[in-house]
């Protein structure tokens, strides 16, 4: 495999990397938010089995610390604003909104699944992608990096200035795994 070969190859493992990152934080995201539905739907169940002729004092959380004291008169089940999509609200009863927020969160367990196949996906590509590169990166001849050897000067006395002035021969430093490519090669 050519070094062009395998920058290529280099490239390819760090951008799967990264789409393997995004669909990483993607998982959490949709974790996150099945977490919230499923709290929203079980407030809601139980408010929907609450005995509804009586009257119902209760907080809500609006965020930032902020709670809401809310009433329910009693004589039905009570009613809450509900996002139906794509920006339009509706009222719902409780358990309808109930029954609604479990559908979402099976949609969304879909979504899940969908993302951790591709996680595991992208994560086999990766693994066959480095060990392809490394494998061709083992059998690539080493490269002789050291300059040739110069002959030995003579152990004339020189002045000062023509010491300061001689250029030293510079010495290509070694990285830390020696000469051998890695993959950010």
């Amino acid at each position: 495999m050519e070094q062009t070969e395998l920058q290529r190859t280099a490239r390819l493992v760090e951008m799967n990397r990264e789409r393997f990152h995004e669909v990483q934080e993607r998982i959490e995201q949709v974790i996150n938010v099945l977490g919230e539905h499923d709290v929203t739907a079980t407030i809601l169940e139980t408010l929907a089995k609450k005995n509804h002729d009586s009257e119902m004092k209760m907080h809500v959380s609006i965020g930032a610390g902020v709670t809401l004291t809310c009433q329910h008169p009693g004589g039905g089940e009570g009613s809450t604003i509900v996002d139906l999509g794509s920006g339009i609200f509706g009222e719902r009863t409780w358990s309808d909104a109930a029954t609604l927020t479990r559908e979402r969160m099976e949609e969304l367990g879909q979504l899940l699944e969908n993302l951790q196949s591709q996680s595991q996906q992208l994560e086999a590509t990766i693994t066959t992608l480095a060990q392809s590169f490394t494998a061709a990166a083992e059998a690539q001849p080493p490269v002789n990096t050291l300059p040739p050897a110069e002959p030995a000067e003579p152990s004339e006395p020189e002045s000062e200035d023509s010491q300061s002035t001689a250029t030293k021969p510079k010495r290509r430093r070694g990285g830390m795994f020696g000469n051998e490519l890695t993959l950010d090669d």
